[in-house]
């Protein structure tokens, strides 16, 4: 089992990172879980030994951990090697024939003492005095908080003095699910009933419906200590040393990790968001491009109109059929920004640029990550001149090359041709007026065709050619408007075009987030149902809710 969540660690981890790397998390996001670990009182023995409870004392200065400590292994510890630490040390009280494999690894070794005995009795237990947590050193919280994971039973220890202890009760709140929580009452010479009353009601807040409160006086001379339950706690901790039971406590620890791993991942999934807001997102950009791609549309008619009569002016010839939209001048000192044209001006970057920025508020409204969005939307704004010139430049060709409608294209086909035509068959018919009277002429030896005949040829080859040439030049489209017609086609185009490269940089992002949603997703394993206890103690010395 611990080596089962410790997979599902290493496997939360690597998605968390891997999500942090790309943006998608921020390095807030994965700080709680790239502190967990798979860490327990098991890891401080060898596999398959029968280990001892670890219990530990818990408290404030002053509230008497050190005389407990010495009442319960029955001797004063200073007295076969470990001195009473000051607030900044650990002390280890351990059987002779116990050893820990290792400490876990960073801790500094300098602040752990180890005093053994040799009371058969006491086997089963290893006691550990942890710092005091009020001091004002940060760095005996940050041990106490080390050692904590590697902890069987918390024996949290107060005074009728200092009960409300504000820093233990912040520690306590921390990590009341991941122990087993015996509470003594120490000092029991100078309490009184009602104080324990009120600490009672207090562990009850923090979800302890029916907690283990022993009150002791542990004061050197015994003749002068008040009755008190030290043999209950003596017998409690006798109990929980019960092979069996350790084997619950380790696997409630182990459940309650589990809990904790699946929480965090559930909150760095939280920052990703949900399906429901990506569609949500999915129809804003949608309504933000409808409304922008109208603007822009509005907005670009005067400079479509200045590029086609600049072609007409100063482009047009039989053998050009583009336009150099690229702007004239200096060009922008940031290489890295697009660079405007005559068409594709500054306020037109500006108008996309505006939606591309309205899409990425949109996003932080809807929860979803911004920041592996913006490169993306970066590589729309680059681009959008590019396409749009590129698709100018294909609709002035194609509008050139297919002036008109299709009703002008073909009147004018039909007038090119009536020019070559009828001129020809006038002239033909000419030619043969002209061999038929030579012919007459000769045979009746009558004059020739006269001036009026020759007159009136001319006039009749002429209107042939010049009436259907004039209807072809009056039906043939101007310049100016084909060229205009054409950076419309084009404009329309090069709009489209930038919303399909910024709904597949978008389809893009969906893709990714959806990966990195679905990974997370299946690290969620539904809670195995815990087991009842066969034993009511464990019931009174673990919380059912956390504060």
């Amino acid at each position: 089992m611990p080596e089962e969540f410790d997979q599902q660690l290493q496997i939360a981890k690597q998605w968390a990172l891997a999500a942090r790397d790309a943006g998608w998390l921020s390095e807030s996001d994965t700080v709680r879980l790239a502190k967990l670990e798979n860490r327990s009182p098991a890891g401080l023995f060898d596999p398959g030994f029968h280990r001892p409870l670890v219990a530990a004392f818990f408290g404030g200065t002053g509230v008497g951990k050190s005389s407990l400590l010495n009442r319960l292994a029955g001797q004063a510890i200073a007295k076969v090697g470990v001195e009473r630490p000051t607030s900044r040390e650990v002390s280890i009280y351990l059987h002779e024939s116990l050893h820990i494999r290792q400490l876990p690894a960073g801790f500094p070794v300098d602040r752990v003492r180890v005093a053994r005995h040799a009371d058969e009795k006491r086997r089963q237990v290893l006691w550990i005095d942890m710092p005091d947590i009020d001091s004002t050193e940060s760095s005996n919280r940050d041990l106490v908080v080390d050692w904590l994971p590697h902890i069987d039973v918390l024996i949290y220890v107060v005074s009728p003095e200092r009960y409300r202890d504000d820093k233990g009760w912040r520690l306590l709140r921390e990590h009341v699910r991941e122990h087993a929580w015996l509470f003594v009452m120490n000092q029991w010479d100078r309490g009184q009933e009602a104080q324990v009353a009120d600490f009672v009601k207090l562990l009850r807040q923090g979800g302890f419906t029916n907690p283990l409160v022993f009150r002791t006086d542990c004061r050197d001379e015994p003749g002068k200590r008040k009755p008190d339950e030290f043999t209950g706690l003596e017998s409690a901790i006798q109990t929980l040393a019960n092979g069996h039971l350790i084997e619950q406590l380790e696997r409630r620890a182990l459940d309650a990790r589990k809990e904790e791993l699946q929480a965090t991942v559930a909150d760095c999934l939280a920052r990703l968001g949900n399906d429901q807001e990506i569609n949500g997102l999915r129809g804003r950009w949608a309504e933000i491009w409808e409304a922008n791609a109208g603007e822009l549309l509005k907005g670009l008619q005067w400079p479509m109109a200045e590029v086609a009569r600049a072609f007409v002016q100063h482009d047009a010839n039989p053998l050009r059929r583009s336009v150099n939209l690229e702007r004239k001048g200096k060009a922008p000192e940031n290489h890295s920004a697009p660079k405007p044209s005559l068409l594709w001006d500054d306020w037109a970057q500006m108008q996309l640029q505006d939606a591309l920025d309205r899409l990425q508020v949109e996003a932080s409204d809807c929860q979803l990550p911004v920041t592996p969005l913006k490169p993306r939307l970066l590589t729309v704004a680059e681009s959008a001149p590019k396409l749009m010139a590129d698709e100018a430049q294909k609709g002035l060709r194609l509008a050139l090359a297919n002036p008109g409608n299709i009703f002008q294209r073909f009147l004018l086909k039909f007038t090119a041709l009536c020019s070559v035509i009828l001129p020809l068959a006038a002239m033909g018919w000419v030619s043969w007026q002209a061999f038929t009277g030579y012919y007459e002429s000769a045979l009746t030896h009558s004059g020739f065709l006269g001036a009026d005949f020759a007159v009136h040829s001319v006039l009749i080859v002429a209107i042939a050619w010049l009436l259907p040439f004039f209807l072809n030049q009056q039906i043939k489209p101007s310049h100016e408007r084909t060229a205009l017609k054409g950076l419309r086609n084009g404009v329309n185009a090069g709009l489209a075009r930038i919303q399909l490269l910024a709904d597949e940089s978008l389809a893009g992002y969906f893709s990714e987030l959806s990966f990195r949603l679905r990974e997370g997703r299946n690290l969620l394993i539904p809670p195995t149902e815990r087991r009842v206890s066969e034993h009511g103690m464990l019931e009174r010395i673990i919380p059912g809710e956390e504060i």
